[in-house]
């Protein structure tokens, strides 16, 4: 074990962390979360469409980066097939490589992960104080890939993990203070969420992408075993593991932020009309109460707000009178 074996192994599990969330994350809609369940309401477009029109523009971008001739694409398509809803496609003459299969089929995978990247750093920038996260993140970059050149922080295979959960957490913190009040955090965590359902394989995915899933696990197993012994051989593939344990473990720290709304949505969803609005309105009373007094920092106000939703959603879900029927 040393500080590259282990960039390598975060890179390598956080890549299908990102896609087992963007599952999980479609899985638990259905399961709870009405509007997934009766495709083209108006609630299922605006909680579900995007993510499925986001999920098919991916597939038809890696069939435009792999050239490979695209010959129907329906980014929301509601319609039903026999036993089957389809509710968006792209058509395409399959490529007898089994990568470019792969770079299409998980292209989702790609693309949800440099938006919540660039939403999320978007958002940063409305920090004043912080707006020098871009900084910090290409400073961490390079000081992962100058580990193999340091004897001392080579031998710790617990720095990379230190380094990047440092700047995680300082991601976090900014993204939390934008403070509830500001209608970019609901912002960022509505796109947070619909970009985690744009990244869900479906099955027809995941078996298409079978053969090229083999080759990346396969060459990343041998990469671990060259990594745990011969640390000094990731300079041939420079920057490459750094740059992907970075963003891939930004990206499951922002997919936690829309997991979060993702709750947020599924409580009021069973609640009754019009008390939906309570918890919602309790949530900003508290941030603003705690602002005009100067109570704590804007990120402390973020989680209180939130605790405060939270503690009004429990006992009116508990309550028949508030709660809906199904």
């Amino acid at each position: 074990m040393n500080g590259y074996f282990t960039i390598v192994l975060l890179s390598f599990v956080l890549f299908f962390a990102v896609w087992g969330l963007g599952w999980l994350l479609e899985k638990l809609s259905h399961l709870l979360l009405r509007a997934t369940r009766n495709p083209g309401s108006r609630s299922w477009y605006m909680l579900v469409g995007p993510g499925v029109a986001l999920h098919e523009s991916s597939h038809a971008l890696g069939c435009v980066f792999t050239r490979t001739e695209i010959v129907e694409f329906k980014p929301i398509n509601v319609s039903i097939e026999g036993d089957q809803v389809i509710l968006g496609y792209v058509k395409y003459r399959r490529p007898a490589s089994a990568v470019k299969n792969a770079i299409i089929n998980l292209a989702p995978v790609g693309v949800s992960l440099i938006l919540l990247i660039l939403f999320a750093y978007g958002a940063t920038f409305f920090v004043p104080d912080r707006y020098g996260l871009g900084g910090a993140a290409i400073d961490l970059f390079w000081d992962l890939i100058n580990i193999k050149a340091n004897p001392v922080l080579l031998a710790d295979p617990m720095y990379p993990l230190t380094q990047i959960g440092s700047f995680v957490y300082n991601f976090l913190y900014t993204i939390g203070e934008l403070t509830v009040l500001n209608p970019l955090f609901w912002i960022v965590a509505f796109l947070a969420m619909t970009i985690m359902f744009s990244n869900a394989p479906s099955d027809q995915d995941i078996s298409n992408a079978s053969a090229g899933l083999k080759f990346i696990i396969v060459f990343n197993v041998i990469w671990l075993v060259v990594a745990a012994f011969l640390p000094g051989a990731g300079w041939i593939l420079i920057g490459l593991y750094e740059i992907l344990a970075v963003m891939f473990a930004l990206a499951v720290a922002f997919a936690a932020v829309g997991y979060g709304f993702f709750i947020l949505v599924v409580a009021m969803t069973k609640l009754r009309s019009p008390f939906q609005i309570v918890p919602f309105l309790g949530c900003i009373a508290t941030a603003l109460a705690m602002t005009l007094q100067g109570v704590g920092t804007p990120a402390f106000q973020t989680i209180v707000s939130l605790g405060v939703f939270v503690l009004i959603t429990i006992p009116m879900l508990m309550t028949p009178r508030f709660r809906t029927e199904a």
